[in-house]
């Protein structure tokens, strides 16, 4: 016989509880109405004129990169781990670490001198990851340029492109490996062309741009909106964004001659010169400030044996108009050794036709003795030669070469961040060992900017300092 089941109360619910429950559903309903965030579509209504740029960009971007390379003169897994201490200026840049770019299918590619120039295996690693082992072609340390080699291919290439055409204001992209961050690219503008910093002819004519540039970009490319190597990334001046690179032209100039004797010919007249000031100028009967008036003549060398004396205005060159002293240098520079050119001077007020067979740039020929307290005052620091006992004290593996043994507080080489125990490699791109060499390096007027290699550690950066005077 079945069993009747007892039938259960009615359920009751109170006004609040009714209420509650009325709220969370209406909740539930909001929330399956009204989602979280609101999925892009992916095509958007960006305006066409902008949809255009990032599309040129990025594309841009996609075809540079995979002939951009690190490179690491270090052996084996030294080159990953972070630097002891920090560089000058900016955060630190792993050990040794640079960038260069390809610019021929069959390996050849380009970075800058201070990147390779301590020797030891150089290392670059591939866009795409692999590892190659590479060969120092040459390398020259006025323009800061090395050329190195790496076997198969083809590889991808960046075109150089003219720097003379490049235009202030014009966009750029810098691409390489900032603090051994790979393949990074940052966008700016092309700031100011023909920027001095301490160096001497072609090699104080650089690319100013604001561009990211950091420790690890050096050797990089500076490109331009058609993908071609305006500039080659080479210093930047620490927390202010502001970088500089090597004309592309200037390259094209070095490239042969590193691939053909593995280094550069460097032309050289062996006089002294400066430029025209207006007073200077009417001193001598002239409105004009064009020319250069030789003040010293070196014996034994071009000038002397063609008859410069000191005194003399050189106007042409070859024809060329000679309007400054960079433009004299720059001329000169870049004429083969060995040629006979024509220099037209202003000699006690009468016209004179020289002949003159350039020589070959020696830098013992044109050291010019700086006195040294002049140079702590205007830099700001103090440089004394390495021995075991600074080596001791400022901790340093070194005991040969120069280390800041203090650094004044204010001064230019604290503001770049400088401080006792860097060890200066370079100055104004001449290699710097004795501190005869340094102050002879030393470019001392106020305003004029010295550019000193510096090293920490296993680091090396690049710094410029303006002298106070």
């Amino acid at each position: 016989m079945a069993t009747e089941m007892p039938s259960l109360p009615p359920l009751r619910l109170t006004r609040d509880a009714l209420v509650a429950l009325l709220s969370v559903a209406l909740l539930a309903t909001a929330a399956a109405a009204a989602p979280l965030f609101t999925e892009g579509a992916g095509t958007g209504q960006a305006p066409p004129d902008l949809r255009a740029l990032n599309q040129s960009l990025t594309g841009l971007v996609r075809q540079v990169r995979p002939a951009v390379v690190r490179i690491g003169v270090a052996n084996g897994p030294a080159s990953e781990r972070p630097a002891p201490e920090q560089p000058p200026g900016p955060p630190e840049e792993r050990p040794r670490v640079g960038t260069g770019f390809f610019v021929s299918p069959d390996g050849f590619l380009v970075t800058n001198n201070h990147v390779v120039a301590d020797g030891g295996e150089v290392e670059i690693r591939l866009f795409d990851g692999r590892r190659l082992t590479a060969k120092v072609v040459g390398k020259d340390a006025r323009s800061d340029l090395a050329l190195l080699k790496v076997d198969g291919g083809p590889f991808p290439i960046l075109p150089l492109g003219n720097s003379d055409a490049v235009e202030i204001g014009e966009l750029v992209l810098a691409v390489g490996n900032p603090f051994g961050l790979e393949a990074t690219v940052t966008i700016g503008l092309v700031s100011r062309k023909g920027r001095g910093m301490g160096g001497s002819g072609p090699f104080d004519d650089f690319i100013q741009t604001d561009a990211a540039i950091n420790p690890g970009n050096s050797g990089g490319p500076l490109v331009n909106i058609r993908g071609e190597v305006v500039g080659i990334n080479t210093a930047v001046i620490p927390n202010r964004s502001i970088g500089f690179a090597i004309p592309a032209n200037l390259v094209k100039t070095v490239l042969p001659a590193l691939k053909e004797r593995g280094r550069v010919a460097w032309g050289f007249l062996g006089v002294g010169v400066q430029s025209l000031s207006p007073a200077v100028a009417r001193a001598l009967g002239r409105q004009e400030t064009d020319g250069v008036l030789v003040n010293n003549v070196m014996p034994g060398l071009p000038a002397e044996a063609a008859g410069i004396r000191r005194g003399d205005l050189i106007l042409t060159l070859n024809g060329t108009p000679v309007k400054d002293v960079a433009a004299l240098q720059r001329a000169v520079s870049l004429t083969a050794v060995g040629t006979a050119v024509q220099t037209e001077i202003l000699r006690g007020g009468a016209l004179q036709t020289l002949t003159v067979t350039v020589g070959e740039f020696r830098q013992a020929a044109a050291e010019v003795p700086v006195p040294e307290r002049r140079a702590e005052a205007a830099l700001g620091l103090t440089v004394e030669e390495l021995d075991a006992d600074k080596a001791k004290k400022f901790k340093v593996k070194e005991q040969e070469g120069l280390v800041v043994a203090a650094v004044q507080e204010g001064g230019p080489a604290a503001a770049a961040g400088l401080r006792a125990g860097d060890l200066v490699a370079e100055v104004n791109r001449t290699e710097v060992r004795a501190l005869g060499e340094y102050r002879r390096a030393l470019k001392m007027e106020k305003g004029e900017v010295n550019l000193l290699l510096i090293k920490r550690g296993d680091a090396y950066v690049y710094v410029a300092l303006e002298a106070k005077g």
